[in-house]
């Protein structure tokens, strides 16, 4: 009698403490969410988008996508913008020189892959020597 009366003690403790822990993580999880909405906005996003789609492009296109076909790896080097953050400019490096055609290739795919409005942004690629 005694061993059951423990059991279902520790029981009740254990199922207190997950409820405790579920609590503690739902709270984490909307002051995250609450953070990030406040300190990060729909332009930075954007920015970030277009660094990720920028990258995915470049290695699109080293490995061939869409018939293209460089004689070197294209170096993806950064990007930079104005203080509007509309006109960014996406940097890289080939040690043999691009047809217009990738680079227009290049530049469709980082507004594919990234989702953001040609209209309001303005890309530009500089070939660094």
């Amino acid at each position: 009698m005694i061993i059951k009366t423990l059991l279902k003690k520790r029981g009740q403790l254990s199922l207190e403490f997950s409820l405790l822990l579920f609590v503690i993580l739902i709270l984490s999880l909307a002051s995250i969410y609450h953070f990030i909405n406040n300190n990060l906005d729909e332009r930075s996003r954007d920015l970030d988008n277009i660094d990720m789609g920028a990258k995915t492009a470049i290695s699109l296109v080293n490995s061939g996508y869409n018939g293209s076909n460089v004689g070197y790896p294209i170096l993806y080097l950064g990007m930079s913008y104005d203080s509007n953050r509309t006109n960014i400019s996406i940097y890289i490096r080939n040690q043999s020189p691009l047809d217009a055609s990738t680079l227009y290739l290049i530049e469709r795919l980082i507004y594919d892959r990234s989702g953001v409005d040609p209209d309001e942004y303005n890309i530009t690629i500089v070939i660094v020597n």
